[in-house]
């Protein structure tokens, strides 16, 4: 069983799922799906570093082009705090 990550139409992050495949975690994920996501967009395998952090149960941020906005410089992340705020009335 592998991790993956799971992206929204409507979301800046994805959702983290374990399973086999790809189809699996996308089915995974419309489980967990709340309003306002829209659909799933991708589904991506995550790599060693995230499955290290996911494993010990830290809370692994991943945009779609592979970033994250929990790194990074200063203007990289008042970026990230408000492409969230956008998404904040569907949280």
């Amino acid at each position: 069983m592998a991790w993956y990550l799971v992206f929204w139409r409507n979301r800046s992050t994805a959702t983290v799922v374990p399973a086999a495949s790809a189809s699996q975690a996308r089915h995974r994920a419309l489980a967990k799906q709340k309003r306002g996501y829209g659909s799933v967009t991708a589904a991506r395998r995550a790599n060693a570093a995230d499955s290290q952090l996911i494993r010990r149960g830290v809370w692994v941020r991943r945009r779609r082009d592979g970033s994250s906005p929990q790194f990074g410089s200063a203007q990289s992340k008042k970026q990230a705090r408000r492409q969230r705020s956008r998404y904040r009335h569907w949280l």
